[in-house]
């Protein structure tokens, strides 16, 4: 059953921590549950300030994707641990003073696992990930480790007040292409009906093994890799309660922006 929890929150915390880890004194995540901060339309019409602390996310699970205040990269959390890759394809720790205007992120919680081969490009692979999880009203986290022959990813730096729409920040994104990596593919896959809550289909982030190269995934390749799913029927929706988010127009239909800006390749850049 989907549990829609449209509850404004406002996040006033003082962070007291040293590492950007989750606290392990608040109770457990609920499993299968997709917790999202924000919506995605938000997002694409540029309200990037933070709204909920990078410690208070982590608390909600261990495996997701997002962005970060000021749109300041991307945002991958893997395996509990929260990792920034900057505009500039660095990879870093998030530190604890950070925080994140729209992410998405779930308890891993294996639901099961099957082997993906020959897969020749991102579509190839979506397509074929339909076909083998047929949930399609469901949200289904999903984790592909293995060797990729090339992997094409991009970021984008931090934007500053007055903040511009992300169609128009997607059009200066850095990309890069990569051979021969091992690492994990990050992906949530949202049913359609969520458009304008979040992204339709599948938002894939990067991460190598050694943690040191990583972004959104616009494609790839691998002749080999391991697909590990978890089904995700309930869902945790955070909203900001600001004045500011309520005067603003979310009901606008930006779906093909939000496509564009998902899978656009732009100029690409060694």
């Amino acid at each position: 059953m989907i549990r829609h929890l449209l509850k404004p929150f406002l996040c006033l915390a003082t962070l007291a921590l040293t590492t950007c880890a989750p606290d392990r004194s608040a109770a457990p995540p609920a499993p299968h549950t997709i917790t999202q901060v924000s919506v995605i339309n938000a997002l694409m019409v540029g309200r990037y300030d933070g709204l909920m602390p990078i410690p208070e996310l982590l608390r909600h699970g261990d495996f997701g994707v997002g962005t970060l205040d000021h749109l300041d990269g991307e945002l991958t959390i893997l395996d509990g641990k929260a990792y920034q890759v900057r505009g500039d394809g660095k990879v870093a720790a998030v530190p604890p003073d950070r925080s994140t205007p729209f992410a998405v992120i779930t308890p891993f919680s294996e639901d099961g696992n099957f082997p993906c081969q020959q897969v020749p490009t991102l579509e190839a692979l979506d397509a074929h990930l339909d076909d083998a999880l047929p949930q399609k009203n469901n949200f289904v986290a999903i984790r592909i480790d293995g060797r990729f022959d090339s992997i094409t990813l991009r970021s984008v730096h931090r934007q500053e007040p007055p903040y511009k729409p992300l169609a128009e920040v997607a059009k200066s994104q850095s990309m890069w292409t990569h051979t021969t990596k091992t690492g994990t593919m990050i992906g949530i896959r949202s049913p359609a009906w969520v458009a304008g809550l979040n992204v339709p289909g599948y938002h894939w982030h990067f991460l190598t093994d050694d943690r040191t190269i990583g972004g959104h995934v616009l494609d790839c390749k691998f002749a080999q890799a391991r697909v590990k799913f978890a089904v995700c029927p309930d869902w945790l929706l955070k909203l900001d309660p600001s004045p500011a988010f309520n005067a603003e127009d979310l009901g606008q239909d930006l779906r093909r922006e939000v496509k564009r800006v998902e899978s656009s390749r732009g100029g690409e850049r060694d």
